[in-house]
């Protein structure tokens, strides 16, 4: 089983002339990001569904616009529900905020 999860919704730090968000953009005219409380429950329950291979994909909008600090979150929670499962995480990003503690 594969999920996607989008932190920052539709939030991103581009305006690309070829993104379909863009034409939603007025239906999402507050900023909502992804609670910790919502986190912990989506992890600890997706896990608690799932085989023994955990896939994850993070993807926006622009992801990393949640932060470092709420990915930090997602592998501590990731790593407390886990038991013997395996977990992969794919994160689909502009690259524009990565650095070298975002690579680490």
């Amino acid at each position: 089983m594969h999920v996607t999860a989008k932190p920052s919704s539709f939030q991103c730090n581009l305006k690309c002339d070829y993104c379909f968000y863009l034409e939603k953009e007025s239906q999402f005219t507050h900023e909502k990001w992804m609670d910790d409380s919502t986190l912990k429950e989506f992890i600890k329950q997706y896990i608690a569904a799932s085989g023994n291979q955990v896939y994850f994909t993070w993807q926006g909008g622009e992801p990393t616009l949640a932060g470092l600090d709420f990915f930090r979150k997602v592998i501590h929670y990731q790593q407390r529900y886990a038991g013997q499962k395996r977990i992969f995480n794919a994160l689909q990003t502009n690259g524009i905020l990565l650095n070298n503690e975002w690579c680490a």
